[in-house]
């Protein structure tokens, strides 16, 4: 299993997909910090009755925050990025007509499928930890422009909390990985996969709205959407008021939500499910054509 997973490692590490992903995970938090950056310093006030000011907004980019509102933002479009990167890894194999060669050359088809979703899953991680890294630079040299550089905030309380976070991070993408990877699998292409994942992503949330508004039974039935769940996960992550949350859900989370552990466990049902559907259709499935 470890030579698999070597390989599979060193297919999506070589191919050029993962390196724009990247970049483009790398870019978005960037600008996103440069935006908020520019605001500090161009408004005086700002937000509900005017309660914050530039210097609160500006103070809350430095290093102790970049972490925290780096998993923030992976948490909303890392997530994306994530399904495309899970998609394209197997449904390239389909488009290429490889999958029958490489499961043949796995020595077992499962054990090829499962090392790529071991290694998808990895590469997510890696992923995460690379946003987070570029945040925290960034904050020094927000802070250090300012002569407010420190790590007097690196304490074991702060340790424990941001793993906590990089642990709901990952959680929260989870399914919709697994789900981009399972219609990718049934339905033999990249496109498939990709498509699904975002329009659950964007489509989902909309759908939830409508039902809020429709009364009984309905009204209830949100609160089981991935998005419901990944907000109320998400927003167990310490931020400053200042900072604003990425992905919604008001300022004290979804209403009508399950509690944090029940979202936790949902989501993590969900998961499980997808890979086993994943498993299972790819199992049954005659590749012996190559598709």
């Amino acid at each position: 299993m470890d030579r698999l997973i070597a390989a599979e490692f060193f297919k999506l590490r070589k191919r050029m997909m993962t390196w724009v992903l990247a970049l483009i995970m790398v870019g978005l938090v960037i600008l996103l910090y440069s935006v908020l950056w520019s605001a500090s310093v161009r408004v005086s006030t700002f937000g509900e009755h005017h309660g914050f000011t530039g210097f609160d907004l500006r103070r809350a980019l430095f290093a102790p925050n970049a972490i925290p509102y780096s998993f923030q933002m992976v948490g909303s479009f890392g997530a994306i990025l994530a399904m495309i990167l899970a998609a394209g890894s197997v449904g390239s194999e389909y488009a290429w007509g490889t999958i029958r060669v490489a499961a043949t050359a796995s020595s077992g088809r499962m054990r090829m499928i499962a090392a790529k979703l071991v290694v998808i899953f990895g590469f997510v991680a890696i992923g995460t930890l690379l946003a987070v890294a570029v945040a925290l630079i960034y904050g020094f040299l927000i802070a250090a422009y300012y002569n407010s550089a420190s790590v007097d905030f690196l304490t074991t309380t702060y340790v424990r909390d941001q793993l906590a976070s990089y642990g709901r991070t990952l959680l929260v993408m989870s399914p919709y990985v697994a789900l981009a990877f399972a219609v990718a699998v049934i339905g033999r292409s990249t496109l498939a996969g990709v498509g699904s994942g975002l329009g659950v992503a964007f489509i989902e949330p909309i759908v939830g709205g409508l039902m809020e508004l429709g009364g009984s039974p309905w009204k209830d039935m949100p609160k089981f959407f991935l998005s419901t769940n990944r907000q109320v996960v998400m927003f167990q992550n310490k931020l400053p008021e200042v900072l604003p949350r990425i992905g919604g859900g008001g300022d004290n989370g979804p209403s009508g939500a399950f509690p944090p552990l029940t979202a936790e466990l949902l989501l993590i049902g969900y998961t499980v499910a997808f890979i086993c559907i994943a498993l299972i259709v790819f199992r049954r499935r005659d590749i012996g054509s190559g598709q």
